[in-house]
């Protein structure tokens, strides 16, 4: 895809997802950071936890807001809703009362601790609580799955917050369903909170072989010649390596 043949906002989400693979290093060590900030924090917070001077927390802290102002937005007018009602709806409906919110003038000198800990709950709930599209996935996925010929071939293994975990045979037709399907229900985002003209939600799926150390990510999409052929090139790395 040309960098010219799509918006500017297209072009940054595929920058930032690009990341994962170019800079693997760096977005680990990016991750405690980005978790404080998720979390309502400030450059002082990462000065305290972390060690970083102010100058290099203060150039994060602005970094970050600047690249996630619209999610920002997003919670912030869900928060002050919060004011009103006394809870804030999360994904799918999930509501988390905040109470002290409610009873608190909000945003002041005097606004209690209580409150502004009770502000940064809620508002890493309503992030977090999309966590639940993983489960939404895996329910979707295992309806296809028991109503194929591979309902014997894959099994889920183990959930976390944005990830599920499966056996799967040793067979290229059931890699193949697998990825497909798979990825299409990663990939729903049907819903009304979350429904984004250019920026889509999606998966992938990875091999891990022999062991947790050593990933093979699959493209979407992959056809049967595709498929060998990334396979035999991932086994001659590993024996070379070996």
């Amino acid at each position: 895809m040309k960098i010219e043949e799509i918006s500017k906002q297209q072009a940054e989400v595929e920058i930032i997802n690009s990341i994962k693979s170019k800079h693997k290093d760096l977005r680990q060590k990016s991750k405690t950071a980005t978790f404080a900030l998720t979390y309502q924090g400030t450059a002082q917070t990462l000065v305290k936890n972390q060690g970083f001077t102010l100058e290099e927390a203060t150039q994060i802290y602005n970094a970050y807001h600047s690249l996630y102002k619209e999610s920002d937005d997003w919670i912030n007018k869900k928060l002050e809703s919060a004011e009103k009602n006394g809870y804030v709806t999360c994904a799918f409906g999930l509501r988390v009362r905040t109470h002290k919110i409610k009873q608190s003038l909000m945003g002041v000198k005097n606004t209690p601790h209580e409150a502004e800990a009770e502000r940064r709950t809620a508002g890493n709930a309503l992030g977090q609580s999309w966590g639940l599209l993983n489960n939404r996935a895996a329910i979707e996925f295992r309806k296809r799955l028991v109503n194929s010929p591979y309902r014997n071939n894959i099994r889920i293994m183990s959930m976390i917050h944005d990830a599920t975990y499966f056996m799967v045979k040793d067979d290229v037709d059931t890699i193949l369903w697998f990825n497909k399907n798979i990825t299409e229900c990663f990939a729903w985002q049907n819903h009304p909170d979350i429904i984004h003209p250019e920026v889509k939600l999606g998966g992938d799926l990875s091999i891990f072989f022999p062991d947790w150390a050593h990933e093979l990510v699959l493209p979407h999409n992959l056809t049967e010649p595709e498929l060998e052929k990334l396979v035999k090139d991932y086994l001659d790395a590993l024996h070379k390596s070996a």
